[in-house]
C-alpha cells in the first residue's frame, strides 16, 4: 500500500469522527494569501487558536506554515473523500471551518513531518536511527521522516483544546482517543 494511500485512509478515518467545536485551528488554512507565519505578533493575530495555541505558536512559529500546509490537507482530502455526498467538507470564509468536525491531528503530524526531513525547521531534521537490510541484502538509511517529532507536535498543538477542558469531560477524552487513533 502506498504511502499516500495510507495517508488518505487515515484522513478518511479523521474525517467521519465527531467532535464539539475542536477544529477552529483549520481556519489556518484560508491564510495562504497571508504570507507565511514568521513572526510571533503573527501568531496573535491567527484566527481559530486558543490562547494555548497561540502560545505553541509563538514558540515554535516556524512550525506553523507546516501545520497551515497540515490544515489545507485536511480539508483537501475531506473534500476529496466525500465529493459525492450532499455535505462534501465544503468551507465558507467565516469560522468554523467544518464546524464540529474532528481535528486534523494526522494531517499535522503528516506536514510536520514532512517539513523535518525536508530540512525546512531547524528543531527537527532526519530521523536516522531508521535503517535495515532487505530480504535480497541491500542495506538502507538516510534521511527518514522524524514522525515522533510530528506526533509530539500534534499531540501539542491540537490536542490542547481537549486538554484544557480537564479528564473529567467524556467528550475531551473520547476526543483525545480519536485524535490518537488518527495520528496512528
Amino acid at each position: 500500500m502506498s504511502e499516500e494511500c495510507v495517508l488518505r485512509c487515515v484522513l478518511m478515518l479523521c474525517c467521519a469522527l465527531l467532535s464539539a467545536n475542536a477544529s477552529n485551528w483549520l481556519y489556518l488554512a484560508k491564510l495562504s494569501s497571508v504570507g507565511s507565519i514568521r513572526d510571533e505578533e503573527t501568531c496573535e493575530r491567527l484566527r481559530g487558536l486558543i490562547q494555548r495555541q497561540v502560545q505553541i505558536c509563538k514558540r515554535s512559529v516556524e512550525v506553523m506554515d507546516a501545520v497551515r500546509r497540515g490544515a489545507q490537507l485536511a480539508i483537501d482530502e475531506c473534500q476529496f473523500q466525500f465529493r459525492n455526498r450532499r455535505w462534501n467538507c465544503s468551507t465558507l470564509e467565516t469560522m468554523p471551518v467544518f464546524g464540529k468536525i474532528v481535528t486534523q491531528a494526522a494531517s499535522v503530524a503528516f506536514a510536520v513531518t514532512r517539513a523535518c526531513s525536508s530540512g525546512e525547521l531547524e528543531k527537527c531534521g532526519c530521523d536516522h536511527n531508521v535503517h535495515g537490510v532487505s530480504p535480497e541484502g541491500f542495506q538502507w538509511s538516510g534521511c527518514s521522516d522524524n514522525i515522533a517529532y510530528g506526533v509530539a507536535f500534534s499531540q501539542s498543538f491540537v490536542d490542547v483544546r481537549e486538554r484544557s477542558k480537564g479528564q473529567s469531560s467524556n467528550r475531551a477524552l473520547m476526543n483525545l482517543h480519536n485524535n490518537e487513533a488518527g495520528r496512528k
